[in-house]
């Protein structure tokens, strides 16, 4: 499989959750995990933004980009038909209207000055998706719904951490830029000691712990290294996003009483 081909495999990843029989009948479980999802693509196109700014992959990131615009607003159409209660299709409209301003932005040609905007709109843009899974997770009140949120959080972290290196490596003069990369390292390595630290359910999501744990040791050192390695960091953090990926999926087709 060529490198163009697995690049877009891991966009139209959350597709493959949803029902044959059609969208509207999502499972509980199905909906939870493309609500989170929903968190990873807007981190993804201001990720690109500053790929592309800043001359790093660049076919790569605008195909990217283009990609996850259009699935983000896919999935939000789906959502707000399977939103379960008034309170998930008012937090869903929420998103709506900050997708409205941010979108523009986003698919703008980058900017360095207009990239301080971009951060601040995906800031503003992750929490409202946080609030929307957050809510999902509350109305299906199952073990299993948890795991996929707390996991699916490293899978947003995955693009986060690369969002904001990237943004440093193109010096872009956002406030507090350093502290939030730190942050969200730190944050990172936090919750895959939570996860290695409970007993896994199976031994599929035992093997994509490993296997995350051993490239986030890589990612860590790239991190560290004095000079930018931009490329680096955006190859190894779409790996980690596919292993998170499919390690969120696992946790999406267990039963209940399986964790």
């Amino acid at each position: 499989m060529s490198k163009k081909t697995c690049l877009r495999a891991l966009l139209m990843f959350g597709c493959l959750l949803v029902s044959v029989s059609g969208w509207a009948q999502m499972a509980p479980l199905e909906a939870m995990n493309m609500a989170g999802l929903q968190r990873t693509l807007g981190q993804i196109v201001a990720k690109d933004y500053m790929m592309i700014g800043s001359d790093v992959k660049v076919d790569n990131a605008m195909r990217q980009r283009e990609e996850s615009l259009a699935l983000f607003e896919d999935h939000h159409a789906k959502l707000k038909s399977a939103a379960p209660n008034d309170e998930v299709r008012a937090a869903l409209a929420d998103v709506e209207k900050t997708w409205g301003e941010y979108r523009p932005l986003v698919s703008a040609n980058p900017d360095k000055k207009q990239a301080v905007a971009v951060l601040a709109k995906a800031e503003v843009l992750v929490k409202q998706c946080q609030q929307v899974t957050d809510l999902f997770e509350k109305a299906n009140g199952d073990a299993a719904s948890h795991s996929i949120n707390r996991s699916g959080w490293n899978r947003v972290l995955t693009q986060r951490t690369a969002l904001f290196y990237m943004a440093r490596a193109w010096g872009v003069a956002a406030p507090d830029l350093d502290a939030q990369f730190e942050a969200s390292v730190q944050e990172f390595g936090a919750i895959m000691k939570e996860l290695m630290a409970t007993e896994a359910p199976s031994p599929e999501i035992a093997e994509a712990l490993r296997k995350t744990d051993a490239k986030w040791q890589f990612a860590a050192k790239a991190f560290a290294s004095e000079g930018f390695v931009p490329t680096i960091v955006a190859v190894n953090a779409d790996s980690m996003f596919r292993q998170l990926n499919e390690m969120t999926r696992l946790y999406a087709g267990l039963k209940g009483d399986q964790l």
